[in-house]
């Protein structure tokens, strides 16, 4: 498996389907087709108790953070790495909460 994911090759009556599906739900977001992986995982903050969401949107004043990886290991890197920016350079401006790796 590749830990990319990998633009759709559609026709272009599916296209067409996306496009009009943006439009149905009025215009506000652009979907994108990707092709199916295997396995996918999220990174997710405890937000309270057995509530969790994604770590972008409980930190987004990180800018560029992601909450998507193809791998697992992928993942366990991007938690590691902010697990340390909570503790170190952003310590005491943002709250440092529970980080879990969810299969999808």
């Amino acid at each position: 498996m590749s830990n990319t994911l990998r633009i759709a090759n559609l026709k272009p009556e599916e296209i067409e389907a996306i496009r009009r599906l943006e439009e149905s739900l009025g215009n506000r977001f652009c979907l994108l087709a990707v092709e199916k992986v295997e396995q996918l995982y999220v990174l997710e903050a405890k937000i309270a108790p057995n509530v969790w969401e994604r770590v972008d949107k409980v930190y987004p004043q990180i800018e560029g953070l992601k909450a998507y990886y193809c791998s697992e290991e992928d993942a366990k890197l991007a938690k590691s790495s902010l697990k340390a920016l909570l503790t170190g350079k952003l310590k005491g401006s943002l709250e440092k909460r529970p980080i879990r790796i969810r299969k999808l």
